[in-house]
């Protein structure tokens, strides 16, 4: 299980990404967050390494095949039917569930979900 953005094993630069200049203006080491399709396909094309917020299945699936590299939901319900369609379609992309406290990361492990990442 992946467990991102822990102050016990590293902390992310995470940078939310609104526009083509936010990611010109991006260092390598940064997590950058991606919501809006366009801007997935411009780092798609780009080579550019992402992630994005999801809140169903079907947003998911457009990420998915624009080579997003984690998808991040605020949802156990979302992950867990992301996690089954991950297994099932071999996706290239990991699926994490945000999370604040460490208290949460047993239960989410008994999930299957690939890991979790500490968002404030």
């Amino acid at each position: 299980m992946l467990i991102l953005n822990c102050d016990l094993i590293s902390l992310e630069s995470i940078v939310y990404v609104d526009s083509k200049d936010d990611i010109k203006n991006s260092v390598p080491s940064d997590f950058l967050i991606v919501n809006d399709m366009e801007l997935a396909k411009f780092c798609y094309k780009n080579s550019i390494v992402y992630s994005s917020e999801v809140v169903d299945v079907t947003d998911a699936l457009f990420y998915v095949n624009l080579g997003v590299k984690f998808l991040l939901c605020d949802s156990l319900e979302i992950a867990k039917k992301l996690q089954k369609l991950a297994e099932m379609y071999l996706f290239d992309c990991k699926i994490l569930l945000k999370i604040r406290d460490k208290n949460e990361i047993e239960n989410i492990a008994s999930f299957g979900i690939d890991g979790v990442i500490f968002m404030p």
